[in-house]
């Protein structure tokens, strides 16, 4: 995020929204002693596909700019918490 330039306080946000944080395992008649968490964020939080393409954001400039026929040899495609590189050759050798 600081790599992204975005404002001190978002960060700031991120950080404490992400520090402390602990779960339990519950299957059957099991249930686990907390354990701490120490990356990630909470399922289905919908800030998570925010996070995930700021994250990620450097992928999509994986593939080189190219211009007219040549444009077509690297592609990325990013959407939500999917990203896709796609690779076009000529030949296997």
């Amino acid at each position: 995020m600081r790599k992204r330039k975005l404002p001190r306080e978002l960060v700031s946000f991120t950080e404490q929204l992400l520090m402390g944080r602990q779960t339990q395992l519950r299957f059957d008649s099991f249930t686990s002693e907390w354990i701490p968490i120490n990356n990630g964020i909470r399922q289905g939080d919908p800030l998570s596909m925010i996070l995930y393409i700021i994250y990620n954001s450097d992928l999509v400039k994986v593939a080189k700019a190219r211009k007219g026929r040549e444009s077509l040899k690297e592609l990325t495609l990013a959407f939500v918490d999917n990203t896709a590189f796609i690779a076009i050759a000529k030949d296997f050798r």
